[in-house]
């Protein structure tokens, strides 16, 4: 994945720019790995990319005929071939690079061409006669740009860690933003734990010039509730044949391609869905070997003659990661959630590319008994507060101040309303779905390093445009707990039918009112049996857990002792935010065994271990073959 820094600053020098972007591209760039560097500097503005190889989009940036537009390409497109024979009229004989493709539509039709171009990209155009920058985000924001608008610069970098070392002001934390990370695990929106560091949104075209920084959408995530109601059969076939468009779409080129395997539905998906003529692809899974995802993983594997590799590694695993996962992930989720990058270089002897089954909520409306009830936009509200934010509270309450959570919580509650100003649905179930995909599930997913920036790149067929276009038309009854996904696993994939779900240990059930009514049943039995008991699952059923976090905290007590301990006496966490006798009464409740504080510690030595880095510039114990600066 290639790595994207730069700086807009038409009043500044040329000599200053390129200082600045020396240093973005010093701080982005990791040792020992190659790559090929590409650079604009001109007129107000310096750009540059490192190009580890993996992507095939040719030199950049390209330029148009009258050498007055210039355009970077992050990332890539999957409809290339498509687009050349929809615009042919744009096209004459001569070979084009996918970034030459975008910048002739873009310079022929506008830029709202992009709403075409189906892939997960970040777009940087430049005109050089307006000195206007143009930025452009796919979809979904899968390829992040962050940037921060200073009066001098519009400073702007695909790592957090790029914008910092080009920020000509003095960084600062963003107190909201710092509670929404402890309370959702992520922030959502365009906000992060810096001050003023936002991060491009999906399907967003913003310009900067002189009239300032305007953005506007060019796609919206909305469920279409005036779609024509179809019968199932309908749905899961048309769910079926567009799965297996999209996934040829991702296995074209000349790199190796692999897949991350679990147990789940959307990984088994994709590799169901790959033509026999590209197996046998590489299949890996993360877990203890008595897990469920790596037993079913294996079985899945066997059945569609996919190259499995189960990924496990006992004894510690956690201390010694911890920095260079911060250092990766830059504080905005739980380094705890991104241990997979122990097992990246083994991965890389195998494939380039991996495929992710990431789908989202697209065919979800996962639910839970307030929300089934909820019969308002106001009910649906409610319902998804309460279950998303009131029943964390208790735990972020413990390490901040009083004075400040009592003022943070308002301004939270005021964000998590305004956040709904993009939902434009009005059924609770696509509500929820529209809401927890836009604001949570991308910062979470798309910023945890399921695959490594240098090392590999990301496909997610499940995000290829044509089929999301059609799961968005799929009415709620018919996406309720993934009904329509799971008929069409069973039904267009019969081969592995049979083998077992990692979340419920049975396998697929297409016939809904069945499953639902089990699925319930089953729910209040564990309830009784674990209030009985204190069991909650039965003996003869592998774990779905691949790992006791909580227990895995306490066998490396250097977490806290070499780690958060010494964070808290530099005095690293801002004590206007931070209750300091609070996380150390979580540290002691933790290790004593009195209470499970694991994620809660873990957000903690991520966050300061990433005001560490990025907001203090003390980067002396990053991992030394993470860090080019």
């Amino acid at each position: 994945m290639p790595n994207l820094a730069g700086i807009w600053s038409p009043d500044g020098s040329s000599e200053a720019r390129s200082r600045t972007l020396r240093a973005q591209l010093r701080r982005i760039h990791v040792p020992e790995v190659p790559y090929t560097e590409y650079r604009e500097i001109t007129d107000g503005l310096a750009v540059g990319l490192l190009d580890h190889g993996i992507l095939e989009n040719g030199q950049q940036p390209v330029e148009d005929c009258d050498h007055q537009k210039v355009m970077f390409l992050d990332g890539e497109l999957y409809n290339v071939p498509e687009l050349k024979r929809r615009f042919s009229a744009c096209f004459g004989q001569r070979e084009m690079t996918a970034p030459e493709v975008c910048l002739r539509l873009i310079a022929r039709h506008g830029v709202e061409v992009v709403k075409y171009f189906n892939g997960l990209f970040c777009l940087v155009l430049y005109d050089r006669s307006s000195h206007e920058l143009t930025l452009i985000s796919d979809r979904f924001g899968f390829r992040p740009l962050f940037y921060v608008h200073r009066p001098t610069a519009f400073v702007f970098g695909s790592e957090l860690k790029a914008v910092c070392v080009g920020d000509p002001d003095r960084r600062t934390v963003d107190d909201i933003g710092t509670i929404e990370l402890f309370v959702y695990g992520s922030n959502f929106g365009d906000r992060t734990w810096l001050k003023d560091y936002l991060r491009l949104p999906p399907a967003t075209i913003m310009t900067i010039g002189a009239g300032g920084v305007k953005q506007r959408k060019y796609w919206s995530y909305k469920y279409d509730e005036t779609a024509p109601t179809l019968d199932q059969p309908t749905y899961y076939t048309a769910f079926g044949s567009l799965m297996g468009r999209a996934v040829e779409r991702c296995l074209r080129g000349s790199h190796r391609i692999g897949l991350f395997l679990s147990g789940g539905y959307d990984s088994r998906s994709v590799a169901a869905a790959i033509p026999k003529e590209y197996l046998p692809l590489p299949a890996f899974t993360f877990g203890h070997p008595e897990s469920r995802d790596v037993r079913y993983a294996q079985l899945l594997a066997s059945r569609l003659g996919l190259d499995h590799h189960a990924l496990t590694e006992k004894g510690p695993y956690l201390y010694s990661h911890s920095r260079a996962i911060v250092w990766r992930t830059e504080g905005m989720n739980s380094f705890a959630n991104c241990t997979s990058v122990r097992f990246h270089p083994r991965i890389k002897e195998k494939a380039d590319i991996i495929l992710l089954g990431f789908l989202g909520e697209f065919s979800g409306s996962h639910t839970w008994p307030r929300l089934l009830l909820a019969r308002s936009r106001r009910a649906a509200k409610e319902a998804i507060f309460d279950h998303l934010v009131n029943s964390r509270l208790p735990r972020a309450r413990k390490v901040f101040n009083a004075q400040f959570f009592s003022t943070g919580f308002a301004s939270l509650r005021e964000r998590f309303e305004a956040s709904f100003d993009c939902v434009q649905n009005d059924h609770p179930l696509n509500i929820a779905d529209s809401w927890n995909f836009m604001h949570l599930q991308p910062r979470g997913t798309f910023q945890s390093p399921a695959v490594d920036r240098h090392l590999f790149e990301a496909r997610a067929p499940h995000m290829d445009h044509d089929l999301v276009d059609f799961l968005l038309t799929i009415p709620p009854y018919s996406r309720l707990e993934q009904r329509v996904y799971k008929q069409m696993i069973a039904y267009k994939f019969p081969a592995i039918r049979d083998v077992p779900c990692t979340n419920s240990g049975k396998p697929i059930n297409p016939h809904f009112i069945q499953e639902y009514a089990a699925m319930a049943t089953g729910y209040l039995l564990r309830k009784a049996a674990k209030w009985v008991n204190g069991r909650s699952e039965n003996g003869d059923v592998p774990s779905r857990e691949f790992r006791d976090l909580g227990e895995d905290f306490r066998q490396e007590p250097q977490l806290v002792d070499d780690v958060l301990l010494p964070l808290l006496n530099a005095e690293i966490f801002p004590p206007s935010l931070f209750d300091y006798a609070g996380i150390r009464d979580v540290i002691v409740e933790h290790y004593e065994g009195k209470r499970s504080h694991e994620y809660l510690l873990s957000l903690l030595i991520s966050y300061g271990l990433a005001m560490k880095y990025f907001l203090h510039d003390d980067c002396g114990d990053v991992p030394a073959n993470m860090c080019g600066a």
